[in-house]
């Protein structure tokens, strides 16, 4: 399988969950559980830059956005900043593997 740098994307990441850190949340609540989906994506962008081994993360972090955050809030919103980072990451691979 090809490989992809998603070091950069993990850098973007990380960078959303410290401003959702900083914020006061509680327990079990929307951001807690968000920032698990976040580390969870962070954890398999370090261990395997393999796309499909991503793939799962975000696929589980867009269905949590789509089932739990209304898109027009500032979460949804990091949740879509996010999202088109990835995709710009993809196509990035993609258009160095053509070359």
């Amino acid at each position: 399988m090809r490989e992809i740098y998603f070091g950069d994307l993990r850098v973007y990441v990380r960078q959303h969950i410290k401003q959702i850190e900083a914020a006061n949340y509680e327990l079990d609540s929307i951001e807690w559980f968000l920032l698990r989906y976040l580390r969870r994506l962070v954890s398999s962008m370090e261990s395997d830059s393999s796309p499909g081994r991503v793939e799962g993360s975000m696929r589980s972090l867009v269905r949590f956005y789509v089932d739990n955050i209304d898109e027009k809030s500032e979460l949804g919103d990091k949740c879509m900043k996010i999202y088109d980072e990835y995709r710009k990451t993809l196509r990035s691979g993609q258009t160095k593997k053509n070359k």
